[in-house]
């Protein structure tokens, strides 16, 4: 019996804190959204202890259990047999790996200067939910695991920081696809490993777009167009008096002289564009973020409260973002509170790097967008300090629950552009989309 191919097309930013993705099945059309904590356990032991019983497929990949909150992408285990990765450890995914046990933790680094594409957690990650997405649309389909290897061809939209987009973006998109002129493509095999009858899957990628991190999201912002334009407006002007009346969304979306503000996790990128394109001379990486002040909060909690113990920053993150119960009030309350104290200290590098970036960038700035997954949580500090430095330019701040998923969208776009082939023939493939 043959295999089944399957083609995805797929927007990921693989963040420091978090996977924010969103990938459409081309023959059925079904979309996936995927939130996971970038993180991962490794462990030397092949086979989970009590695998899911094959029965169960068609329960636990289906739309039911993600609507109920069991997410499939937050529970992946798999093993990995690729170029891009040196250990073919079995490897526990997302919320999960929060709370599993396992020979090594793995997140990424934000206190180090080991670049985003030198670790190996990157690659992962982006293999591990294509290959999450193949299983669950077979199982869509069938209503059963298969009985034979999944085959997948993948277009991908993925993104860099400023810094590394300038330096390596031609070298990371390179690393899926295999160098031009290859014979023949490069090959990840995952093999998942969550059921009691293991699932191979073979993933090829035809076309991968590398973007800066920042300067995809705007590409999502003008998608929105006036709808999103006129909620910003909204906000802004209860914020910024002095904003003239007569602008108004049709305005903002007309814009082509901007500045982002990405707060990550890891760093914050300011993409400038000038003239409606992205302008890397004037855009900026500062190596910082909010997993910053998260781990030096940890520190401190870890010096002066022993009540307050994270194994992870991303634990601390996930205690921090759910509601606590009565009985988690006190511990919940004191946790912001070493957190806060640390994110004033972002905030002044954030401010401060903003003043650079807005000098270079020049007089002809119009617009200020901020947003990313670090946005939200330093809210009430950054963007009264942000408003002050920009004078009369309108620093639109963007609500977290829609702002985090940009990047991904700016991505997805950028894919999905290459493959009904409205993008030039001669255009490279890393710059395709700037």
């Amino acid at each position: 019996m043959s295999a089944e191919t399957i083609t995805l097309t797929g927007g990921i930013d693989v963040g420091n804190g978090y996977v924010k993705g969103v990938i459409r099945n081309t023959e059925t059309g079904v979309f996936d959204e995927i939130d996971l904590p970038s993180a991962v356990v490794s462990t030397t032991r092949q086979n989970p202890k009590v695998p899911l019983p094959d029965a169960t497929a068609a329960e636990v990949l289906g739309d039911d259990a993600a609507k109920a909150g069991d997410d499939f992408y937050n529970r992946l285990d798999c093993t990995m047999t690729t170029p891009l990765i040196a250990a073919s450890d079995r490897r526990i995914f997302g919320r999960s790996s929060l709370h599993a046990r396992g020979s090594k933790f793995t997140e990424f680094e934000v206190l180090g200067k080991h670049s985003k594409v030198d670790q190996e957690l990157a690659k992962v990650l982006v293999l591990g939910v294509f290959a999450a997405k193949a299983l669950r649309d077979h199982v869509r389909a069938a209503g059963t695991l298969p009985d034979r290897e999944l085959r997948v061809r993948i277009r991908a939209g993925l993104a860099l920081p400023i810094s590394e987009f300038v330096a390596r973006r031609h070298t990371y998109a390179a690393e899926f696809m295999g160098a031009a002129g290859t014979a023949a493509p490069v090959v990840h095999l995952v093999t998942i490993k969550n059921f009691s009858t293991p699932v191979s899957v073979r993933l090829e990628f035809v076309d991968v777009q590398v973007m800066a991190e920042g300067a995809s999201a705007q590409f999502a912002i003008t998608d929105k167009g006036e709808p999103l334009a006129q909620a910003l407006l909204d906000d802004l002007r209860g914020r910024q008096g002095h904003l003239a009346e007569d602008v108004t969304a049709a305005h903002l979306v007309a814009v082509r002289n901007t500045i982002g503000v990405d707060v990550g996790e890891g760093t914050v990128n300011f993409p400038v564009f000038t003239d409606g394109r992205f302008n890397p001379e004037a855009a900026f990486t500062l190596e910082q973020g909010y997993g910053t002040a998260l781990m030096n909060a940890m520190e401190r909690m870890s010096e002066s409260d022993s009540t307050l113990q994270f194994t992870s920053r991303k634990q601390l993150a996930d205690f921090l973002q759910g509601e606590p119960s009565m009985l988690q009030k006190g511990r919940h309350e004191r946790a912001a509170g070493f957190v806060t104290d640390e994110a004033r200290y972002l905030v002044d590098e954030i401010v401060s790097a903003f003043g650079d970036v807005l000098s270079q960038a020049g007089a002809t700035t119009e617009v200020v967008y901020v947003y990313g997954g670090g946005a939200g949580p330093v809210r009430e500090l950054l963007h009264p300090a942000l408003l002050q430095v920009a004078g009369d330019i309108p620093v639109l701040y963007l609500d977290s629950s829609y702002s985090r998923h940009l990047n991904r969208e700016g991505m997805y776009i950028a894919a999905r552009h290459v493959e009904i082939g409205s993008m030039a023939q001669n255009e490279t493939t890393a710059e395709v989309a700037v």
